[in-house]
């Protein structure tokens, strides 16, 4: 899982794999640079559901407290 600060955001994610889905589609397309656009593509969807599991922690740690102001935790693991 990378958190670099210059790691692509989920957009430019799903952008690359339109693009690795447009290449595959090729009729000329070698065996070799199938399998490897498949393995980045794979990478990228990987990273782009950590991306979304992310973010989906940090949406469940909304809490609401008694005057009903609603307030976001930090994250747990920093």
């Amino acid at each position: 899982m990378s958190d670099a600060p210059d790691a692509p955001g989920l957009e430019a994610r799903l952008q690359q794999l339109e693009s690795i889905v447009d290449r595959l589609d090729r009729d000329d397309l070698e065996l070799q640079e199938a399998l490897d656009l498949f393995e980045e593509g794979v990478a990228h969807v990987r990273e782009a559901f950590n991306l979304l599991e992310r973010s989906r922690l940090r949406v469940e740690q909304l809490t609401v407290d008694v005057d009903g102001n609603v307030a976001l935790e930090p994250p747990a693991d920093g």
